[in-house]
């Protein structure tokens, strides 16, 4: 079969039913028609970006890699951006473009170079063959999903020779892990034994390896204190007394690594991601790192022992050690010592505190957190607890502007039934305004709560704490419930808690998406940012 034909048929069998993109009078045509006849329906956004960043959480969403499609050079380029954000989220996604003819170096309308312009930010980069296609599309798919997911792109140049194909690949083997060497484990129980306060910090290599639960012992054995990777939420249950938090890499007094660094004398990484942190390892205590494949790149340069292999086993493993442990009240207080600068600002007649403290109580146990960067992204990361790892999809490594509202779609187009709140900010929704659009032609209905401060609100903070002066971050006050109702969903306005309350309560039962514009107060807003990362201002 022709490749259109192959690409859709093999993601109608993996059960994708919408692949994302912009259309092109090319392939990306001929594989619309392709997916008509498989069932598997084009969606048209407004801008490529967006495309794959919802193609990558759809696709997350079914346990998969989505599927988004390109034409060459201009749209290519503009689907860039989009793939940078899944490549640092760790999202899974194949991006089909076409492309310029493979024997030509003639400078072309719409020519470029594709895999300079990707090879940075994926997972692979490849250009089909006939002989191959089948095997470069299986692997492909195989590999923007296996361990630390991401986005992989494949290149249909106009001189491809689209003969026969092939048949719909069959699925590559799955990497096994390996066993963990016995001397480096032995090395890691003679550290943790010498230990009196050890830390824990926790990654998605937890989940993805399927060791949460050797973790919850393991920590649980050696008294550890926990703090996880932002893309990790839930791989340790937060409820658990021995959980701390979220670790961004503010290695300052009054967050929480700062704390930490006074308290603890060993740290223990376990599955933790290089690539979900602010800033490089500013722990100055000695480390183990618990690494499930040894290719992936270390978060500590020079780390006293590192063990490659099975997490669970490692754990399993390193679970008899009789580590002294830290208690359980200095745990809480640190935690304590830490949220006093998240309490709700007494002088807020409508505080960024009320939007987190509604969305916890009207959002079942079973539904998913899509959120982005913004000022308000500390307060989920301490103020609501996960004990489930994947109902939070907020930005991690990338710490991405404009991905709530395509991830959103994305994930809820997968998962229709599972009840969803996006929280966005003014700034990034003014990237996404068109892609409300797609709510209403798709039917996908989620509230989409933005935080409306009128500002680039953590910029205007960070401002304010390098003592500069307040300058160019300011934005117009923008009528987002207008402009969502102008496309074809809700729009509320809110300026008080209890209008928020309302308005979520009718935007989680209403059949069309719902835009709820936020507006809170400004200067707590910006003040409340500057504390939760330990800018505290002298008395």
């Amino acid at each position: 079969m022709k490749f259109a034909d192959l690409l859709m048929q093999d993601a109608a069998q993996r059960g994708i039913k919408h692949v994302f993109g912009l259309p092109g009078s090319g392939f990306p045509m001929d594989a619309m028609e392709a997916g008509r006849k498989a069932g598997v329906e084009f969606v048209h956004v407004a801008h490529e970006s967006s495309a794959a960043i919802a193609a990558a959480y759809y696709g997350a969403g079914l346990g998969t890699a989505g599927l988004a499609i390109g034409v060459k050079g201009v749209g290519a380029g503009n689907m860039l951006g989009g793939v940078a954000n899944t490549f640092f989220e760790r999202m899974p996604v194949v991006c089909v473009f076409e492309a310029g003819a493979t024997d030509s170096d003639i400078d072309l309308v719409q020519v470029t170079d594709h895999g300079a312009m990707f090879g940075a930010i994926t997972k692979s980069y490849n250009t089909l063959e006939r002989t191959s296609a089948n095997d470069t599309l299986r692997d492909a798919v195989a590999l923007a999903t296996d361990g630390r997911r991401g986005p992989v792109v494949i290149d249909y140049p106009s001189n491809f020779d689209d003969g026969d194909c092939g048949e719909i690949p069959v699925a590559r083997f799955k990497y096994v892990e390996s066993s963990p060497d016995s001397s480096s484990l032995e090395q890691a129980k003679k550290l943790i034994s010498a230990s009196k306060r050890p830390m824990v910090i926790a990654g998605a290599d937890v989940a993805i390896t399927g060791a949460m639960a050797e973790l919850i012992d393991f920590v649980e054995a050696i008294g550890g204190v926990v703090q996880v990777n932002m893309d990790a939420r839930g791989v340790f249950p937060e409820s658990h007394p021995r959980f701390a938090g979220v670790m961004t890499g503010n290695y300052v007094p009054n967050t929480i690594e700062g704390e930490l660094q006074k308290l603890c004398d060993l740290a223990i990484l376990v599955g933790a991601d290089s690539l979900m942190t602010h800033a490089p390892w500013g722990f100055d205590i000695p480390t183990i790192e618990l690494v499930s494949r040894p290719e992936y790149r270390t978060t500590v340069q020079n780390p006293e022992v590192r063990v490659n292999g099975s997490l669970s086993e490692s754990l399993q493993a390193l679970s008899d050690v009789d580590g002294r442990g830290v208690s359980l009240e200095e745990i809480d207080s640190v935690k304590q010592n830490v949220l006093k600068y998240f309490d709700r600002p007494t002088e807020a007649k409508f505080a960024i505190q009320d939007i987190v403290a509604s969305c916890r109580k009207m959002l079942p146990s079973d539904g998913v957190v899509i959120s982005e960067t913004g000022a308000f992204v500390r307060m989920l990361e301490h103020l609501w607890e996960f004990d489930r790892f994947g109902g939070f999809l907020g930005t991690s490594g990338g710490r991405t502007m404009g991905l709530m509202i395509p991830a959103a779609l994305g994930a809820k187009m997968a998962n229709p039934d599972v009840p969803m709140i996006g929280i966005g900010a003014d700034g990034s929704t003014l990237m996404r305004l068109g892609e409300l659009e797609v709510f209403a032609r798709m039917n996908v209905a989620m509230p989409l709560v933005i935080v409306n401060d009128r500002a680039l609100g953590t910029m205007k903070s960070r401002q304010v704490s390098r003592g500069l002066p307040k300058y160019g971050l300011d934005l117009t006050a923008v009528d987002f419930a207008a402009v969502g109702r102008a496309a074809g969903i809700n729009g509320v306005i809110v300026n008080t808690p209890a209008e928020f309350d309302s308005a979520l309560g009718s935007a989680m039962t209403s059949d069309k998406a719902t835009v709820i514009d936020a507006r809170i107060d400004q200067q707590p807003y910006w003040d409340n940012f500057a504390l939760s990362i330990g800018a505290i201002p002298e008395s």
